[in-house]
């Protein structure tokens, strides 16, 4: 089996969203939620993989455990 060394898996909750869905009772906005996910999809091959993160639990480095 070929190894696959060439993507980083990440796992971020983005909690839920002010939106019309949500009849705007989110804990953010969809912005903030699109930030978020522009910065972990944009991590270099060397930053952390296999990880889940929610910046609202830990607002230091965003990781949290499984």
């Amino acid at each position: 089996m070929k190894e696959l060394t060439n993507f980083l898996l990440q796992f971020a909750n983005l909690n839920q969203r002010q939106t019309d869905f949500t009849n705007h009772l989110g804990t953010g906005t969809v912005e903030e939620a699109g930030k978020r996910i522009v910065k972990y999809a944009l991590l270099d091959r060397n930053g952390p993989t296999g990880k889940f993160f929610s910046e609202e639990i830990n607002t230091e480095t965003g990781e949290i455990p499984w």
